[in-house]
């Protein structure tokens, strides 16, 4: 989409401010619109949209908190940017666990603003674009399924043609998933490529397990979506430099259920997709989340990703710390096989040197 059509309404009670923001989104091409505030807010987006709205939190008669209901009630795929100043960080971070993309002090600098809004924009076309392709799956999966029902009595004539179509539902689905992933990892910069390496990864580790070709393709859905349910966790909490308050793991942890129930509830035929992407935390005895499951009641797929996410994990950059040597990685696995991991995967993931294979991934 051209700069030129992107529509930015900034809503502040302070005249000089929206006046600076203004001129500065003007030159950068962007359409603006301006509001002090009050009621004609809710007037002017109910009679057009905006890619992005920035919003002081604290203005007379309707309050940041108010506007950010609105929006994400009544225009979900556009990102709000909340204003604020030094003293009101912590309203800030409240507001940003109610939906806010991300929030910005004041005075505001140029350099902050614009790179801000580059963000948000290309959030913003993600999940646009997110709900186009979902749109697209589901009328491609009813038009197959009415195919399929209409030619059962052609099933054996049809062989070839029905497996070429398989082979294009299989392709539009892996592009959806990988519009999915990109989603996440588009949260999380230091995850980059992370769902890449845990789906070449984890299918090798699959294979060597002895998994049939549907379970491969099953696992492989499942290690490209392990942390779908991501797209609920505050980017606040997921970029945290430091260990997370209990608040924060409570939060993070929700992560594995909500996965499960996103594909659930929106992706027919994901089932078993949906119960490896819920169970990718359980431990091996039983210690894990959400559900306690232990040994064999973990879903295999589950296991592997348990082992291939540990490894990927330790082994990559973090806010708060640089990744671990692979030989260190390694030692670790083993000592926490039995108990946090299933000791026949680790062994399978070691003995393969199937480490050796995030290069490719990457």
């Amino acid at each position: 989409m051209d700069l030129q059509t992107r529509k930015i309404f900034i809503i502040d009670d302070e005249e000089p401010l929206r006046k600076v923001l203004n001129t500065h989104l003007t030159k950068e091409g962007y359409g603006v619109t301006g509001s002090a505030g009050g009621a004609e807010v809710f007037d002017i987006m109910r009679s057009g949209s905006f890619d992005l709205v920035i919003c002081d939190i604290k203005m007379p008669e309707v309050d940041g908190a108010r506007i950010l209901e609105f929006v994400r009630t009544n225009h979900e795929t556009t990102p709000i940017v909340m204003l604020t100043g030094f003293t009101d960080i912590g309203v800030a971070i409240e507001i940003m666990k109610k939906g806010a993309f991300d929030y910005l002090m004041k005075p505001v600098r140029k350099d902050d603003l614009m790179t801000t809004i580059r963000r948000a924009l290309v959030h913003r076309d993600l999940l646009v674009r997110n709900k186009e392709l979902e749109l697209e799956n589901r009328e491609y999966q009813l038009f197959l399924e009415q195919k399929v029902h209409e030619r059962t009595k052609e099933l054996n004539a049809k062989a070839i043609e029905l497996e070429r179509t398989y082979g294009l539902l299989k392709d539009t689905n892996i592009q959806f998933i990988n519009a999915l992933a990109e989603t996440i990892e588009a949260k999380d910069p230091y995850t980059r490529g992370h769902c890449n390496r845990m789906r070449v990864l984890s299918v090798e580790l699959g294979r060597a397990a002895g998994l049939n070709a549907e379970e491969l393709d099953i696992l492989e859905y499942a290690a490209l979506l392990h942390d779908l349910g991501k797209i609920s966790v505050n980017e606040g909490v997921l970029n945290k430099q430091g260990a997370l308050n209990d608040d924060e793991s409570r939060h993070m942890m929700r992560h594995a259920e909500v996965g499960e129930k996103i594909l659930l509830d929106g992706m027919p035929g994901m089932e078993t997709v949906a119960r490896i992407v819920g169970a990718h935390h359980e431990n091996f005895d039983g210690t894990g989340y959400p559900k306690s499951l232990k040994g064999g009641e973990i879903p295999v797929g589950a296991r592997i990703i348990s082992v291939v996410d540990i490894f990927d994990a330790m082994t990559s950059d973090r806010p708060y710390r640089k990744g671990i040597p692979t030989a260190d990685v390694i030692k670790e696995m083993r000592q926490v096989s039995g108990t946090q991991l299933d000791p026949e995967m680790v062994n399978l993931f070691i003995e393969r040197e199937l480490h050796r294979l995030i290069h490719d991934a990457a």
